[in-house]
This record gives structure tokens, sequence and C-alpha cells, in this order.
């Protein structure tokens, strides 16, 4: 059985899946609406919109819990505002 890498979880991406995203130093998290190209729509809780590329999702949420690493950063960006 050939390892899932990064590649394999942005290719798989839906409309519909939470991801967590790099927009300048802070991280956010949303689900996707729409994805065109190399470019996705993502909404926040709070009903903002990014259009943000690919190779800016940081984790593609495939589970019901965040991993530690991207919770303490979705944490930290939180906190910085």
């Amino acid at each position: 059985m050939k390892p899932k890498n990064r590649d394999f979880y942005l290719k798989s991406i839906s409309v519909g899946t939470i991801v967590a995203f790099k927009n300048g130093d802070k991280l956010f998290s949303g689900k996707v609406i729409d994805i065109n190209n190399s470019k996705v729509t993502v909404q926040t809780k709070n009903c903002s919109i990014y259009y943000i590329n690919l190779n800016d999702i940081a984790w593609v949420k495939n589970g019901t819990n965040w991993p530690v690493g991207i919770y303490n950063a979705l944490k930290i960006s939180k906190e910085r505002k």
C-alpha cells in the first residue's frame, strides 16, 4: 500500500472539506465552497471568504480532530490579532 502524502490529499479536496490554510503569517481554518483550477474558495466560521492557492493549504482535515501542531498554530494565530 502506497503511503498517502500531501499531494494525495490536495488532489482529493472537494466542496465541503475543512482545511487549514495560510494567509500571510497567520493560519486559518474554513470550509471549501468552490474549486477552480489551482484556486480554492474557502469560507471561515465568521463568513469571511478567502481565495487561496493550493500551495497555501497547510492541512486537509479528514478526521474529527486537528493534529496537535496544526491545532496549536490555529490557536496561536487566533490569539495574535
